[in-house]
């Protein structure tokens, strides 16, 4: 359904600019190569008052701290750097960063990505229009745009299952085209993960959502880089992190539980993206573990970790009545429960 119920007015002092309506987050860990060209596509585009931004060093050993502290104070009172008393991991400085945030929604972009030009403006207009929860934007990788979220563009949706659809459908879990107020993480933090806390805590925010707007224009330049945690966790050239895959594994069961405990009737073809969702990531661990281990040690050594992966992937494989769900889907779309076909 496609309407205007569920919706929060962001306060009359916030859209006249006398209050932060909103805050942008940012871990900083050794990425001293990027930070000033990244903190610059974002400096370039603060308004005069209501936005701010907040980075928190992790304990870089690289420079990035100075990096930051000198053009923080160059931006002026707007943007301020805090530092971690120890290196505790993104996921604990995204946490800290939140207890520190004061506006009215916040925007997690990594320290290492592009702000592009246009995108504050572009949000605030849909803020200060619809004030929805949640606000979905795409991306640019290599120069190519890319979707980051399936469904109906350019209007207000207070349908929370066509919400969750377009996540499992899209399979973007990034918390950089995701834009939430901020008292939807009142409850929510990111668990202790090096790495996939994204897809940890993801799913869980869309189920508190009550309206969502998808902006099909990307306003983040994700910019690949070796040594990133994600490429560190999934990289297949002779090593396989046994920790981060099975933090993956139990992630996954998570997401499963969570989603259908919160969507106890959604529609067939939800399930079935949320089953393909989990089969697909399933599948990739086996893949990663047979390709850094074939041919380096005897099949019986990793012969478990693989039928482990592939019974993860069955338990996910959509059903008979599933599929047939799926192909009855156009009706569904029809009837306006779930928006706009992916």
């Amino acid at each position: 359904m496609v309407g205007t119920s569920g919706r929060c007015r962001v306060s009359n002092d916030t859209a006249g600019g006398n209050e932060l309506w909103l805050s942008i987050l940012m871990p900083v860990f050794n990425v001293a190569p990027y930070l000033a060209e990244t903190l610059a596509s974002i400096a370039a585009q603060l308004p005069a008052a209501g936005v701010e931004l907040l980075l928190l060093d992790d304990r870089s050993t690289d420079g990035s701290d100075a990096i930051g502290a000198r053009i923080c104070a160059e931006i002026g009172p707007a943007a301020s750097l805090h530092r971690q008393a120890e290196n505790g991991g993104v996921a604990a400085a995204r946490n800290r960063l939140l207890d520190l945030a004061r506006g009215d929604y916040v925007w997690f972009i990594d320290a290492d990505d592009l702000l592009l030009p246009g995108a504050i403006a572009a949000l605030h207009a849909i803020v200060m229009r619809d004030a929805p929860d949640l606000v979905l934007c795409d991306y640019r990788k290599q120069g190519r745009d890319e979707a980051a979220f399936t469904g109906t563009a350019r209007r207000i949706v207070t349908n929370r299952e066509a919400l969750l659809h377009g996540l499992f459908a899209r399979r973007r879990m990034h918390l950089w085209t995701k834009i939430a107020r901020r008292n939807l993480w009142h409850d929510l933090r990111f668990p202790p993960l090096a790495c996939f806390e994204d897809m940890a805590v993801v799913p869980h925010l869309f189920l508190t959502v009550r309206s969502h707007y998808y902006e099909p224009a990307p306003w983040i330049d994700y910019r690949v880089r070796e040594g990133s945690l994600t490429g560190l966790a999934t990289r297949t050239a002779g090593h396989f992190d046994t920790a981060s895959n099975d933090a993956l594994t139990a992630v996954l069961a998570d997401i499963m539980t969570a989603v259908t405990a919160g969507l106890p009737a959604m529609h067939g073809d939800t399930r079935y993206c949320l089953a393909q969702f989990c089969a697909k990531e399933y599948t990739k661990i086996g893949w990663r573990l047979v390709s850094t281990r074939a041919g380096r040690m005897p099949w019986q050594s990793h012969r478990s970790g693989v039928a482990a992966a592939l019974r993860g992937a069955a338990r996910h494989v959509p059903t008979a009545p599933q599929i047939r769900e799926l192909v009855r889907s156009g009706a569904v779309y029809a009837s306006g429960s779930l928006g706009a076909p992916p």
